[in-house]
Formats: structure tokens, C-alpha cells, sequence
């Protein structure tokens, strides 16, 4: 990943508390991770931040929208995006413990970047399927598809298991 500060927090000079930022998320974001399916990107991320003592909450809220190609039909796809997250900054001697939902930081740490941690909350919000909705994609992709299945369809309707046929005359014969 290419260095990207303009997702990082100095929270060393923060009083204890709640403190409010907000990035606007664009598609540079994608590219420092080296993610280039989306053609355009407009997101907004609020961050409310409570500070305490020993650790923080990080309370992430990401809305707006990613245009990104659809895997059905191929045309431009316009996916509305609204997510929430949580991550919880612990302070340690040691920091090596973090996993998913928890960060450990040594004590000595004043900022912390959260361009990575964006970027996974984007990537696990999207669906695994980027598809219009039904009805919304190119009908003529639409046609094609219901084409090929109903052939399929037919197709395996036809073919029969040779064996089926040699069960049914030992079925006949009792």
C-alpha cells in the first residue's frame, strides 16, 4: 500500500472525550490498495471518536456511492452505500494482539492511521455480487440469459441416466 496521511488522527493532544471527524473518500483510497474496479467513488465518513483513559471507541458511519461495472450485464452499476463500524484502540506494552474488532497500540503512540481500516469496511460492505437490480439491467443481456438457461433447461430435461431407465425395469419386474 502506497502511504496515505489524510486518514490519520494525532489523538496524543486530545482531551479525554468525544471528538468528531470526517473524511471524504474518493477513489484514490482504492488505488493506494491497488483496487481499480470501481470508476468512480463519492463516500463520506464520519468518525466519532470517544477517548479514554486506557483506550478509544472509533465509531465509523460511510454513506454515499461507488459506480463500478455490473457482473451481470457489463453496464455501469451505481451501488448507494451505508455502513456502520466499530473499532476499539486499546493501549499496551505490547502491540502485536490486534485482530479484527480491537487495535493495540504501544504506549508510546500518538496517531494512528485508519486508511487500511476504511478501505476493509468499504470492501466487506459492498455485496458479493455487484448486479443491478432485477429488471434494471441491459435486456438485451436479460434475453441472452433467460435464452441460455431455458436451453439448459431443456437440455437436461432429455438427457437420462442410462442407469434410471435399468432401476425402472427391475422396478417393473416385481
Amino acid at each position: 500500500m502506497k502511504q496515505n496521511n489524510s486518514y490519520e488522527i494525532q489523538f496524543s493532544g486530545l482531551r479525554q472525550g468525544l471528538h468528531d471527524f470526517q473524511w471524504k473518500i474518493d477513489k484514490l483510497l482504492f488505488e493506494a490498495f491497488n483496487n481499480n474496479h470501481f470508476d468512480d467513488v463519492k463516500l463520506n465518513c464520519s468518525l466519532n471518536l470517544e477517548k479514554k483513559e486506557r483506550l478509544m471507541n472509533l465509531y465509523f458511519t460511510i454513506e454515499g456511492q461507488i459506480k463500478t461495472i455490473c457482473d451481470r450485464c457489463g453496464e455501469q452499476l451505481v451501488l448507494p452505500l451505508s455502513l456502520e463500524n466499530k473499532l476499539i484502540v486499546r493501549f499496551a506494552e505490547e502491540n502485536d494482539f490486534t485482530d479484527d474488532e480491537v487495535v493495540f497500540l504501544a504506549n508510546n503512540e500518538h496517531r494512528l492511521e485508519l486508511g487500511q481500516f476504511i478501505y476493509e469496511f468499504v470492501m466487506t460492505g459492498l455485496p458479493l455480487r455487484l448486479v443491478h437490480d432485477d429488471g434494471e439491467c441491459d435486456p438485451s443481456v436479460d434475453e441472452f440469459l433467460e435464452e441460455e438457461i431455458k436451453e439448459e433447461t431443456e437440455t437436461n430435461e432429455t438427457m437420462t441416466d442410462p442407469r434410471w431407465e435399468e432401476l425402472k425395469k427391475i422396478k417393473n419386474n416385481d
